[in-house]
C-alpha cells in the first residue's frame, strides 16, 4: 500500500512506525530488561504517581482491567509490586513499587536515557534544539501536557547564521501577510550585508527571541550617527505572537543603546505594520515624519520614529 507523506494521517503513522522500530518497543522485552512494554509502563507510572489503584492505572494506561490484573499479578509474584489498603480510605486498595520495583525502575530509566542519548549523539546542538522544539510543538498540537504550559521566551545575542535566517523569515512573512515583492527581500539583504560589514560589538547588536529552543524573532541596533542608534530587523514569528516578544526585543535594544551611550534611537517603518507601530509607541517612540512611497509592489506610507534615551 502506497502512503502519502503529505497526508497528516499517513505522516503520523509513518513516524510512529519509524520510531517504534528505532527503540524496538515491539520486542518481547523492553530495553533488554526482564520486562515487557506493558510491564515497564506499569512500573514507570507506579514510580511516579502515589496512591494509584488498579482502576486508576487501567484508566491511565487505557488497558483492559482483566489484562492489567494479569500483569499486576505477575509483577507481585516477582516481588516488583505490592498491594495494600489505603490509609486515607480503608475501602480502597493502592499499588506501590517494592524496593526491587524501585531498583527495576532506576534500571529501566537509565537504559532508556542511554538509548535515546545514543540516538542523539550524531546530532549537533542546532539539530538538537530543532528536535526539542518540534517535539514540544507536536505534543502541544496533540493536546499533551505541554499544551497547557505557556512557553518562556529567552532574549539572547545572535549566533552565526541567525542573521540570514531572520532576514529570510521576514521576507517570507511579509510576502505572505502583506504581499510585498522581491524588492523587500533585496532591501533586507542590503541591510544584512551592512550589518555584517560594519558590525562592532561596542556599537551594534542583534537580539534573538528564542521560544522552546527555536528562533521566534529578532531586533537589531546599529550606529546611525555619533549619538544615534537605529532599530532594524524587527520581526516575530506568527505562532509566537502574543508572548510579548516584540516588546521584549525592543526593550533589549533600548537597554543596549543606553548602555553604549547613545542619546537617541530612530527607526523607519510603514503604517501598514500596525502591530509593530503599537510596540514602538509603547516603548516611547514618537512619529516625526512620513511620506508616500511606491515600493515592494505596493503604495505605502513610510513613517519615521524617534525617542530620547537620556
Amino acid at each position: 500500500m502506497v502512503t502519502d507523506r503529505h497526508d497528516p494521517v499517513d505522516a503520523v503513522r509513518h513516524f510512529t512506525r519509524f520510531y517504534t522500530g528505532r527503540i524496538n518497543v515491539l520486542g518481547d522485552r523492553l530495553l533488554e530488561s526482564a520486562f515487557s512494554l506493558p510491564e515497564a509502563r506499569v512500573i514507570f507510572e507506579l514510580g511516579h504517581c502515589d496512591g494509584l489503584s488498579a482502576r486508576d492505572l487501567a484508566d491511565m494506561l487505557g488497558l483492559d482491567p482483566g489484562y492489567l490484573s494479569r500483569i499486576l499479578n505477575g509483577l507481585k509474584r516477582r516481588g516488583i509490586v505490592t498491594r495494600s489498603v489505603s490509609e486515607a480510605d480503608r475501602r480502597r486498595h493502592v499499588l506501590a513499587l517494592t524496593e526491587n520495583g524501585l531498583s527495576a525502575l532506576d534500571d529501566l530509566q537509565a537504559k532508556s536515557r542511554a538509548q535515546v542519548s545514543a540516538m542523539l549523539d550524531p546530532l549537533g546542538q542546532e539539530a538538537r534544539r530543532d528536535l526539542v522544539s518540534t517535539l514540544r510543538k507536536a505534543e502541544h498540537l496533540l493536546g499533551g501536557e505541554s499544551g497547557i504550559m505557556k512557553p518562556v521566551p529567552v532574549i539572547r545575542p545572535h549566533r552565526v547564521g541567525e542573521l540570514s535566517r531572520a532576514l529570510a523569515r521576514q521576507a517570507i512573512l511579509y510576502e505572505q501577510e502583506y504581499g510585498w515583492d522581491g524588492g523587500f527581500e533585496l532591501n533586507l539583504l542590503k541591510i544584512g550585508r551592512d550589518f555584517l560589514e560594519r558590525y562592532n560589538p561596542d556599537d551594534d547588536c542583534l537580539w534573538i527571541a528564542e521560544v522552546d529552543g527555536r528562533v521566534a524573532g529578532s531586533a537589531a541596533v546599529v550606529r546611525d550617527g555619533p549619538e544615534t542608534a537605529r532599530l532594524r530587523i524587527v520581526y516575530v514569528e506568527p505562532d509566537a505572537r502574543g508572548l510579548g516578544l516584540g516588546h521584549k526585543l525592543v526593550g533589549a535594544c533600548l537597554d543596549f543603546a543606553r548602555a553604549r551611550g547613545y542619546r537617541e534611537m530612530v527607526l523607519s517603518t510603514y503604517s501598514v505594520l500596525s502591530a509593530a507601530r503599537r510596540v514602538y509607541q509603547a516603548a516611547g517612540f514618537a512619529l516625526y515624519a512620513e511620506e508616500a512611497e511606491n515600493v515592494y509592489g505596493k503604495s505605502l506610507t513610510a513613517q519615521h520614529w524617534r525617542r530620547d534615551l537620556a
